[in-house]
């Protein structure tokens, strides 16, 4: 810890007496103060280094004072900072974990002055962990436990006995309490198991800056390696014993001043121990560290940029030391096994290394050809860390000639063929810098993000998730998961076109314009540069300009309607097409959040494939008008009803009453279900059945009750209530007056006793229906609040109007839009919800009371009350 000549007690100007006690009021005030001194340095641009060593000094001179004022020096024990107040780095709210280090002799009778000690320092305002042990207990513990061996490496003796401390070093550092095979296997473990729990990637929405891959917890890794075996302190240690690069020290150590940089600032504007980069406090993070909006980027999108960019370095550096300390540590006295691969390449004890350090100078395809062979070779268990130095030092040689080189360019495209191994190298091939270098284009999204709640990754991240999800579709081992994309996949005849259209979908990202637009442009350039055929580059352009299409349409349309499924075969134009987009579509939906997928989302694109397959193929199965579709579908139903056992005069006389719409809306399976659950609950009012929709996570709910106003709004009421999501609702209207109401919902706690209950409670009462009005809004709810957006499209065809809505999401949405339509006696006809992490885009088809589209005058009133009813 470097000298901090700065006095807490000169901070606040504050006298302390030589012949009395520093009160309490005095060390509040002190360490007061003390925040305000370093957060007026922070503000004023000082040295992060010296804010966090001179937070420790103060906090140790507090702890000297009160120490003196209770401990006779003649007292066997000694205060011992551990942790990071042991390296001597604390931030504002930073934990302060101290340890009592007691003599046997007192053990049994510890001083009841230690206790008014710890009492001081918590009416103070310290908030101090602290353990009381002998050295033999430390000892002991230290064995049974890592976390205590490793807190003890980092030691630092604040006052009384030091003969007591030298002690403790010689028993636990000096004659080291683990092995030091041992202790690297451990913390290496700990590493991969805290990375899983942050889904092994640094670039989540809201990383924690400590303990997130690439946080500060690897850097402190390294550390506590390296002082277990090496003895050195820290990273300059490792400079000096030449195990760390000038290059690679100058990395690090500019990466974990940029973190403390962040941590420092969080804790100061979150007033408490905030490791958490929550996105509200991203955006102030950006302002305060001078980050700029500008015209194509937002600064808490430029701030994140750096943030995830820093923390890949560290990853990367973390994962070059931790080999070579394997090299060093726990191979170092294994037999050299060596086989050769090739002219560049051999095997070095199962890993692929360089043959000589000149090799990449040599031969700069060797920089791509590392990738091949690693596809070639899956025997191999990565690359040497000498050899991934050299990969860091030759980077600058992947210029505009190397692009341009037709024996790299058959590496790349060779690379993407390879039947196994495309993903891992990929990932690789980021990791360590190639992939940016290759594809500059690519390069420039790396940890590029987008400041909302539904894209949980950066574009690189979200790109190569999405490749690996194309790459399991094509694995036998993944066909139970994914059984019908690994059907479709099989018919593909180049996969390599899928594998490129998924790099560059969103690879002009951050640029301002429409990414899918600007990205053809790119995409078309690799495909002319790698010497793909016109038909197959035209392929690519579709897949990119066309990404969004698929989903677009099966979460917005109306799925039934012939004239959508024409206008999108028309869009798509031939199988082959269809089966690229539809597997790039559904990868993409996986890979953008792991909440965003499910059995609905999967139901919708399933049926828009099919239906536009047999609209390509021209098959007699895909009716070309709404009344040839309705009819087939009542003939479909009432075979299946018929081989059920169910009798045609009641199945006839129940769909009397149904009008051509309600057959045409609806699946020949929910045909099926919901007329034999009417059939055996003839005069129940409200009839309410539900089952399981596609997964556990999903219900459908059909719900049959004589036709009166309100019947929408008490639905959605009961339904949010319950804490579920609306994802679809269509509703009929029989000629005897009954309202068909059929609902899709899905949500974490899906209790049918309960939601029957609230369902028949609001409709028990449809004239005075409340709306549901939650007391507590989520916090990332109230972060991203827009303007909506109403548009209005008339459907002459089939005389209604097509609503759709653009907003942030809120607890009570639906249920406040139905409140407004029951106000405007406006009918809904269908619904389909879709929520986008933050934002939710709704369309709603929707009659006058009359069962006609709505007239200009109508729409403006709906909009005005919409509008005013989403702005409280």
């Amino acid at each position: 810890m470097p000298q901090q000549n700065l006095s807490i007690w000169e901070v606040g100007n504050l006298v302390i007496p030589s012949d009395a006690e520093v009160t309490n009021e005095i060390c509040r005030e002190a360490l007061k103060q003390s925040q305000l001194y370093l957060q007026q340095q922070f503000d004023s641009g000082s040295p992060i280094e010296e804010l966090v060593y001179q937070r420790a000094s103060f906090v140790d001179e507090i702890l000297n004072q009160i120490w003196q004022q209770h401990i006779s020096d003649d007292t066997p024990v000694s205060l011992i900072a551990v942790g990071g107040y042991g390296r001597g780095e604390l931030h504002p709210f930073s934990d302060i974990d101290v340890l009592i280090l007691l003599d046997e002799s007192i053990s049994d009778t510890p001083p009841d002055s230690l206790s008014s000690f710890l009492t001081q320092l918590w009416d103070v305002g310290l908030e101090i962990g602290h353990s009381v042990r002998t050295i033999q207990e430390c000892r002991q513990q230290a064995e049974d436990d890592i976390t205590i061996a490793t807190n003890l490496l980092e030691a630092r003796l604040l006052c009384g006995a030091c003969e007591l401390f030298e002690s403790l070093q010689k028993l636990t550092v000096t004659n080291k309490t683990w092995d030091t095979r041992r202790f690297f296997e451990l913390k290496r473990q700990e590493q991969l198991d805290r990375h899983q729990r942050y889904n092994d990637t640094a670039n989540n929405l809201e990383p924690n800056i400590k303990e997130s891959p690439g946080g500060l917890r690897d850097i402190q890794v390294v550390n506590w390696v390296a002082q277990q075996h090496f003895d050195v302190k820290n990273l300059e240690g490792l400079r000096q014993k030449g195990f760390l690069a000038n290059s690679e020290y100058e990395t690090l150590q500019k990466a974990q001043n940029f973190l403390w940089t962040i941590r420092f600032a969080l804790h100061h504007l979150a007033g408490r121990k905030q490791e958490k980069l929550m996105i509200d406090f991203q955006r102030e993070l950006a302002k305060k560290l001078g980050y700029k909006d500008d015209d194509s980027r937002l600064a808490v999108e430029k701030f994140m940029k750096d943030y995830y960019r820093c923390a890949r370095s560290v990853r990367q550096m973390n994962s070059l030391l931790l080999q070579l300390f394997e090299e060093t540590i726990i191979l170092a006295d294994e037999p050299r096994e060596v086989k050769v691969i090739n002219r560049r390449f051999q095997s070095h004890n199962g890993y692929l290394e360089t043959i000589n350090p000149g090799i990449f100078a040599y031969y700069p395809y060797a920089l791509l050809e590392v990738f091949l062979i690693l596809q070639q070779n899956p025997e191999l268990k990565g690359v040497r860390a000498s050899t991934i130095r050299q990969i860091h030092a030759h980077l600058h040689l992947v210029d505009d000639s190397f692009r341009r080189d037709i024996k790299n360019r058959t590496l790349f495209m060779e690379i993407i063929r390879q039947p196994k191994g495309v993903t891992h190298e990929f990932r690789r091939m980021n990791e360590l810098g190639v992939l940016g270098a290759y594809l500059p284009e690519f390069g420039r999204v790396v940890g590029q993000m987008q400041h909302d709640l539904f894209h949980a990754y950066t574009v690189d991240e979200h790109t190569l998730f999405l490749v690996g999800n194309l790459r399991r579709f094509s694995c036998e081992e993944n066909r139970e998961e994914f059984p019908f994309c690994s059907e479709v996949f099989k018919q593909l005849p180049k996969p390599e076109i899928l594998y490129i259209a998924g790099i560059y979908h969103d690879i002009a990202k951050g640029r301002g314009g429409d990414h899918s637009v600007l990205g053809v442009v790119d995409a078309k350039a690799f495909c002319q540069r790698h010497n793909l055929s016109d038909y197959d580059t035209n392929i690519v352009a579709f897949l990119i300009r066309q990404h969004l299409a698929m989903s677009t349409t099966a979460q917005k349309s109306d799925l039934e309607d012939p004239n959508v499924i024409k206008k999108f075969a028309e869009l798509v134009e031939t199988t082959e097409r269809l089966n690229y987009l539809y597997l790039l579509t559904v990868a993409d939906i996986r890979a953008t959040n792991n909440n965003l997928w499910n059995g609905w989302r999967d139901s919708l694109l399933k049926q828009l494939y099919h239906s536009t397959h047999q609209w390509i193929e021209h098959t007699e199965a895909q009716a070309k008008s709404t009344r040839e579709k309705s009819y087939k579908k009542y003939q479909e139903a009432m075979q299946k009803l018929l081989a059920k056992g169910r009798i045609q005069e009641d199945i006839g006389k129940l769909w009397h009453a149904y009008d051509l719409d309600y057959f045409l809306r609806h699946s020949v399976d929910e045909l099926v279900w919901q007329s034999e659950q009417r059939l055996d609950h003839i005069d129940e009012d409200p009839l309410i059945a539900l089952r399981k929709h596609n997964d556990q996570q999903t219900l459908e709910i059909f719900i049959v009750t004589h036709d009166r106003a309100g019947i929408f709004a008490a639905i959605t009421a009961a339904l949010e209530q319950c804490q579920l999501n609306v994802l679809d609702a269509k509703i009929n209207v029989t000629n005897e007056h009954d309202a068909l109401n059929t609902f899709i919902v899905n949500g974490d706690r899906l209790d049918t006793r309960q939601i029957t209950r609230s369902l028949e409670k609001q409709l028990a009462n449809t004239s005075h229906v409340k709306p549901y009005s939650p007391t507590i809004t989520p916090r990332t709810m109230k972060l991203f609040k827009t303007q909506p957006n109403i548009e209005f499209e008339t459907n002459l065809q089939q005389n209604h109007t097509v609503m759709s809505l653009h907003t942030h999401d809120r607890p009570g949405l639906v249920s406040a839009i139905a409140q407004v339509f029951l106000a405007c006696k406006v009918q809904l006809i269908n619904a389909k919800i879709n929520t986008l992490g933050d934002q939710v885009e709704d369309i709603f088809f929707i009659t006058t009371a009359n069962e006609n589209a709505l007239d200009e005058l109508e729409e403006n009133e709906l909009k005005e009350q919409l509008l005013s009813s989403l702005s409280q």
